[in-house]
């Protein structure tokens, strides 16, 4: 499968269609030297295409990292995993959970041959205690007692982390160490974490733990020590790790984990159908359940899904959570294009029959065809607006429907912004400014949320809908079963004179807008240069020689182009090798 930025954003209403494709190619995503240099310091690339890995010194990490200011796991986590090729680690208490969260990010480090040594403990009962002080073996206690943890807390299967650990165990891969304070009845629970690559390794330390609390919902803080920037520090937590591991601080005791232990996870993955999948796994739409929380927490913000992954299913269970709680009774979507707004006039019928008395809202459609604002402002109460972003030349349903509902009634209305990352155009900016500010409710959906090149319109978006405040990306939902696997192939060309011509014209018409005191913005100039890249007819014959040696590809594919016009082109290479690929626009 091959993909585009683009091609991601055409393709959404397909794919939120059910549309199952076996492969996807993109012409448009042939690319020159120099764009595949720049694609290569790109670091969520540099992990969905396969490219060479970055190093931890890539990374420009910060002195710590703070939930609610920063996204722990999205921010340093994930990007210093797809750097490491070893992780050392400290997890606290041995428990399902536990090594679940520790687990579910490591699919893209197990995939690069990472190597990782865990460090857990097990809580003694008293009990427990009574038996060592009698002269019990204490391996033999600690392993019984892991062993009744995984009767009991793996007796229901496991989860997609907890099998991915499981099986660097089996291979090896995978280091366990058990360690227990010499005194008393506690756990070791030092925080202490350290990923290595080939040259250096960056340690952390602070209060937060490996679990679905510390990631998404409690106040958690690390401090972070990058080998080449705060070497006596991070040396002295790579110590503290050093000794407990090697059983020399003088506080803990240190086992290997048990061969009965081992097995006994082992029986546990592979039980059931006999063909070594997870029994029970957990639920891979989970995300969908932490984006209402947090929506319904911050009340404001973007989702950020990746397409694919039901951000409108996720919105409608917003809406009908708040109509059930009686928090809303106007809704008010909006978005750009008309096939969008069908497909949500389908959804929100659909949601009306699942909501008791949902019979009471009203649903109003002004786009295309449909001119229903004047009815929607009659009675704005228990009602539905689906309306275009774009303003006619007489008519603005979009802002004059936001300057029909009251302050009070604000406080009770929902505004969501489908495909946010447009909402911050310039038009956009003139028109909207203000005029969202007294409704209680604001959420944008989007998998490409921020606007390149135009920090102004990401700063309007901010304002106008809310902040980030859920990131579910591609790569989390190929690791989840989710959406499928890709590859990406970048096909090089070069730049036609025609093509050079074409980009000089782009930087004169700049200099033309700011000699008359029009200037064109950033975005403006870097669209103009994109669209000459996209279309650039040189593409056209690699494209052709890469098909003919590839006709497989084709194959339950969908071929993504910037313009008609550039798409007939790519369509009469296609032809030659399958005659049956129609258009779509």
């Amino acid at each position: 499968y091959s993909w585009t930025d683009i091609g991601e954003g055409m393709c959404r209403s397909l794919v939120e269609g059910n549309v199952k494709l076996r492969h996807v190619y993109l012409p448009v995503a042939t690319i020159s030297l120099k764009q595949e240099q720049e694609i290569r310091i790109n670091e969520n690339r540099s992990q969905l295409w396969g490219l060479n890995p970055m190093r931890l010194r890539d990374i420009s990490f910060q002195e710590d990292y703070r939930s609610g200011n920063d996204n722990i796991l999205e921010d340093f986590y994930k990007p210093a995993l797809r750097a490491s090729k070893e992780y050392w680690r400290a997890v606290g208490y041995f428990s399902s959970s536990a090594l679940e969260a520790f687990g579910s990010p490591l699919g893209e480090f197990v995939k690069n041959g990472g190597r990782i040594k865990l460090i857990t403990s097990v809580e003694l009962d008293e009990e427990d205690v009574k038996a060592i002080e009698s002269g019990a073996d204490k391996q033999s206690i600690y392993e019984n007692r892991l062993e009744k943890i995984i009767e009991t807390q793996f007796a229901d299967g496991v989860g997609d982390g907890v099998s991915r650990l499981i099986t660097l165990l089996e291979l090896n891969r995978l280091e366990i160490k058990i360690a227990v304070p010499k005194q008393g009845t506690g756990i070791y629970h030092e925080k202490v974490g350290i990923f290595f690559d080939d040259e250096d390794y960056v340690a952390f330390t602070g209060s937060s733990n490996e679990s679905h609390n510390a990631f998404y919902e409690n106040r958690e803080c690390i401090d972070v020590y990058p080998s080449w920037e705060a070497p006596s520090r991070a040396l002295r937590k790579r110590r503290h790790f050093e000794e407990v591991w090697n059983n020399t601080d003088v506080g803990v005791e240190v086992y290997t984990f048990p061969e009965a232990a081992k097995n006994k996870l082992l029986r546990v993955k592979h039980k059931g159908n006999g063909t070594g999948a997870c029994v029970q796994p957990i639920n891979k739409w989970r995300h969908q359940e932490e984006a209402l929380k947090l929506f319904l927490a911050k009340e404001r913000g973007v989702l950020n899904m990746a397409t694919g992954t039901g951000k409108t299913r996720t919105s409608l269970n917003i809406v009908k959570h708040l109509v059930e709680c009686d928090l809303i009774d106007t809704v008010i979507v909006t978005t750009d294009g008309n096939d969008l707004l069908d497909q949500w006039y389908f959804q929100l019928l659909s949601l009306r029959r699942e909501i008791r008395d949902s019979k009471l809202f009203r649903i109003y459609r002004d786009y295309s065809s449909y001119k229903d604002i004047q009815e929607f402002l009659f009675n704005t109460s228990n009602a539905i607006l689906l309306v275009s972003r774009a303003a006619g030349v007489k008519r603005d349903p979009l802002v004059t429907a936001l300057r029909s509902i009251s302050t009070v009634q604000g406080q009770r209305t929902i505004l969501i912004h489908d495909e946010v990352h447009r909402l911050g155009s310039p038009s956009n900016r003139q028109r909207l400014t203000g005029l969202s500010d007294h409704i209680r409710f604001r959420l944008g959906l989007s998998a490409t949320p921020e606007r390149e090149y135009d920090e102004e319109g990401n700063q309007f978006i901010q304002h106008h809908i809310g902040p980030e405040i859920m990131r579910f990306e591609l790569s989390d939902a190929i690791q989840r079963g989710i959406l499928v696997p890709f590859n990406y192939y970048p096909l090089r060309y070069e730049l036609t004179d025609e093509d050079r011509k074409r980009l000089h014209d782009v930087f004169k018409k700049k200099a033309a807008r700011e000699a008359v005191g029009n200037p064109m913005s950033d975005e403006e100039v870097w669209i103009e240069l994109a669209r000459v890249y996209k279309t650039s007819r040189a593409k056209i014959p690699v494209f052709n020689d890469f098909i003919k040696e590839n006709q497989h590809l084709l194959q339950r594919c969908i071929v993504f182009v910037e313009t008609e016009e550039y798409g007939l082109e790519v369509l009469e290479v296609i032809h030659q090798y399958r005659a049956d690929f129609h258009t779509y626009l």
